[in-house]
């Protein structure tokens, strides 16, 4: 590691801020980890059976890499900003040089990744880390409760704080189109088969055909969703009859795999669906909020979103000379999301993307009900903006050329100097020579991030589309 101390980290607000709010007062540990859609990360944490998840539109299936992001580098970027309370995060299988000359006091790499960033962090607002193999290793107080990033099936012998099922019906696109929420017109393709007759092979190919018909007949243009993903990778846009053909290509085998997954544990919370939906044109913002245990929305961004050239979401851009503004302009929704979390008995982190159609009228395109990429840009806001900083970037899930060493070599006189650049998360690949990592970087104007943004793009491992756009149009 390298010898220089970066700026010392002071939050706006930390999740145990809100946990303690209005008088809460409960016993809360965080246990992060972020499920995955057929590939195992780890040996003690299987696949799930009750609560599914998918990723048709960006399929990945190295186990390591998905460990890597999916137990390490994401989990660590939720957690930035989590303040002082406990923090449980999975470790990593051994790699075969690490089961022959690790010793077993030793921190692990990717372990050290993370202290490393916390360390960042004022000790007032440090997450109390841990880790473990597997769920059994968990140990909390007695009338601690867990507030995880989405249910697992391996988790549920923790008391949760907000109940699995609930958390997922809050989690779920299908949710959404239901909730009575101002949402674009949508048309739900529910299963109609039951646990009992996806043994039925014929029945099965019958279904997926039913459903692949409502894709196939389906005006453009359109959005087909499915109902449990992450970061876009269950989010297709269909403008052309070129971009159904891909559709069917990519929902069929997908819808096939949904349904032979429908059991009696999970066929009530509805496993199983398409979501079509109006494309409605134009930019969507991010909006972050801290959901009160009363289901009072606390602001916490509002951010323009940031994707790559293959229409991966890529991060978020933030204007903090605007959030005043935008807080009020999208307070109204802002309550409404908070009146439906709360009726489902959901509280905690949520982030809403919310378009603006031609009459004016706000819809929610998106919610999230955990914490999300914007959230560290409002809790950094104090930061940036006291060092003269106006707008800020965070990039998620890089992946960039250098150590951490090398890393904090190159941006030394943003991240030890000017405070510009925060780390978020990082965690070093199995080479040693490559890393994940989620930055956040500010600016006093757009010109001068975007200078800074380049930077940080020319280490970016090449030949895998990374390459964002700079700040939002």
């Amino acid at each position: 590691m390298s010898s220089f101390t970066p700026v010392s980290i002071v939050l706006d607000m930390t999740l145990r801020d809100l946990y303690t709010y209005e008088g809460g007062g409960e016993d809360i540990a965080l246990a992060y980890a972020v499920p995955t859609a057929e590939v195992q990360m780890a040996v003690g944490i299987p696949l799930p059976k009750k609560f599914t998840y998918q990723s048709p539109v960006y399929p990945t299936y190295d186990g390591d890499f998905l460990a890597r992001r999916y137990l390490g580098l994401v989990p660590q970027a939720f957690a930035f900003m989590a303040g002082k309370m406990p923090l449980v995060m999975f470790d990593l299988d051994k790699t075969e040089e690490e089961l022959r000359v690790l010793n077993s006091e030793s921190l692990r790499p990717h372990q050290a990744d993370a202290y490393h960033v916390f360390d960042q962090l004022t000790p007032l607002q440090r997450p109390e880390l841990t880790f473990v193999e597997k769920p059994s290793d968990i140990k909390f107080g007695q009338e601690s409760r867990v507030a995880v990033v989405s249910p697992m099936d391996c988790l549920l012998s923790l008391p949760h704080l907000v109940d699995p099922e609930a958390h997922y019906e809050a989690l779920s696109k299908r949710g959404l189109a239901l909730s009575g929420l101002p949402t674009p017109a949508t048309e739900i393709v529910d299963t109609v088969l039951s646990p009992a007759q996806i043994s039925d092979h014929k029945l099965v190919e019958f279904e997926v055909q039913r459903m692949m018909a409502r894709i196939r007949a389906r005006q453009l243009p359109f959005v087909i969703k499915v109902p449990q993903s992450l970061s876009g990778h269950g989010t297709f846009v269909v403008r052309t009859e070129a971009k159904r053909t891909d559709a069917i290509r990519i929902f069929e085998p997908e819808t096939k795999r949904m349904l032979n997954q429908i059991n009696s544990s999970n066929a009530h919370i509805s496993p199983c669906s398409l979501v079509l939906q109006s494309m409605i044109p134009g930019e969507a913002v991010a909006l972050s909020s801290l959901i009160t245990k009363s289901g009072r929305p606390i602001f916490t961004a509002c951010c323009s979103q940031i994707f790559h050239p293959n229409g991966k979401w890529a991060g978020n851009f933030c204007d903090y000379r605007k959030q005043e503004s935008l807080r009020a302009q999208y307070a109204d929704t802002a309550a409404k999301l908070g009146a439906y979390l709360h009726k489902l008995g959901y509280w905690g982190p949520m982030g809403a993307d919310i378009m603006t159609d031609a009459d004016g009228g706000q819809l929610v395109i998106d919610l999230n009900a955990r914490v999300t990429g914007s959230h560290p840009l409002g809790a950094l806001r104090g930061h940036f903006v006291r060092l003269g900083l106006n707008v800020a970037n965070v990039f998620s899930c890089l992946t960039l050329t250098l150590t951490r060493e090398e890393f904090e070599e190159e941006f030394r006189q943003e991240l030890q100097h000017v405070g510009s650049m925060v780390i978020n998360a990082w965690l070093h690949m199995k080479d040693g020579k490559t890393s994940l990592a989620t930055v956040a970087l500010a600016a006093e104007d757009k010109e001068k991030l975007n200078e800074l943004v380049e930077r940080l793009n020319s280490f970016k491992v090449t030949g895998e589309n990374q390459k964002a756009r700079k700040t939002a149009p």
